[in-house]
């Protein structure tokens, strides 16, 4: 079923500034902590001033996904530290408010309901696709910050995380077109096969186009014989896919 959006967005009081969805690296799932609880009401709460936190979208499994922040704007959802002991809090400062989109499930106490389970997997998969997001940096609020959330999928060893992350799993994200202004996922990728298939001394594979960038592409146009250009279009990218040297 394709996804369908409703805009209800926060009061502003509730979230950050702007930033570019290309410094989009993560996507962190959590809970609501509530039972019965709506997409609807949670956005509608959250309209109100001086909340404290927010988060990009959320889920319950209904007609429509809700939007409560803009992409674009930087949601409170990820700040602080509950604890790294353990698998607990394994990417705090590296996933942060800044790098990541944020989805809450609603009325998942104890167990997350198939729907809104299925909602989830068909929101993060496009959003995957949509900001390059590869399947490893799908993780929980847990992984983040320690924090009990989403609670029916915490642990190292859960099996509704498995099965979730078995889902969105066999949705690889392919690139057709990398340029200065693609995510810093999309980026890191062309910067990983350039180092493995182009000559030269290795690059920083940062997700920031700088020259050695630009110098490392151009040399793997001369490898292969083509004109240099100032983005890796379709045709470099497949060559990058099917791993061409020559």
């Amino acid at each position: 079923m394709a996804l369908k959006f409703k805009k209800k967005f926060a009061h502003k009081s509730n979230y950050g500034g702007t930033r570019s969805t290309k410094d989009i690296d993560y996507i962190v799932i959590h809970y609501t902590g509530n039972s019965g609880d709506t997409a609807l009401n949670n956005c509608k709460y959250f309209q109100g001033a001086s909340r404290g936190a927010s988060a990009h979208y959320f889920v319950d499994g209904g007609k429509y996904v809700y939007k409560s922040v803009a992409v674009n704007r930087v949601a409170w959802a990820v700040g602080g530290c509950y604890s790294t002991v353990g698998a607990a809090g394994n990417y705090y400062k590296k996933c942060t408010n800044a790098n990541s989109l944020s989805v809450e499930m609603c009325n998942s106490v104890g167990k997350v309901p198939a729907n809104v389970r299925d909602q989830t997997i068909e929101l993060v998969k496009f959003l995957m696709q949509k900001y390059g997001v590869p399947a490893s940096h799908v993780i929980r609020h847990w992984d983040v910050n320690g924090k009990n959330c989403p609670m029916p999928w915490i642990g190292a060893d859960n099996n509704g995380w498995k099965t979730f992350k078995n889902a969105i799993g066999g949705q690889s994200v392919k690139y057709t077109t990398v340029k200065k202004t693609s995510s810093k996922n999309a980026i890191r990728w062309m910067q990983g096969k350039l180092n493995s298939l182009a000559s030269g001394a290795d690059i920083a594979v940062d997700g920031e186009w700088g020259p050695a960038t630009q110098k490392k592409l151009e040399r793997y146009w001369k490898q292969l014989g083509w004109k240099k250009g100032s983005y890796a279009g379709k045709k470099t990218c497949t060559a990058l896919y099917k791993n061409r040297k020559k």
